[in-house]
């Protein structure tokens, strides 16, 4: 394995800029959720799948994770989302899209 992946926060150049990001694991232990369960709601469309990735990893941008883990730490663990915290969840991952297009 690469060593980056061993780390859970490492730095990338995106578009000329260096920006630290979080790879699944580090972006999983932020919202407080399993990587399984990060996975789970990509594939149940709770939230949107990583933006960027680098060597095949799926990353979060810092900045990003800061914003978006407390409302994926809202999420119900045994019920269905809220639709409403799935349509905010949604704008944020959006937006941060866009700085990194």
């Amino acid at each position: 394995r690469n060593v980056f992946m061993r780390s859970k926060k490492f730095t990338v150049s995106i578009n000329g800029n260096l920006t630290e990001v979080y790879v699944i694991s580090g972006f999983a232990r932020e919202c407080d959720r399993s990587i399984d369960t990060i996975r789970r709601y990509e594939r149940n469309g709770v939230i949107p799948p990583a933006f960027l990735t680098y060597r095949g990893a799926r990353c979060y941008p810092v900045e990003f994770t800061k914003k978006v883990a407390p409302l994926i730490r809202r999420i119900p663990c045994n019920r269905k989302c809220p639709a409403e915290l799935i349509v905010e969840i949604n704008r944020i991952f959006s937006e941060e899209r866009s700085k990194y297009a």
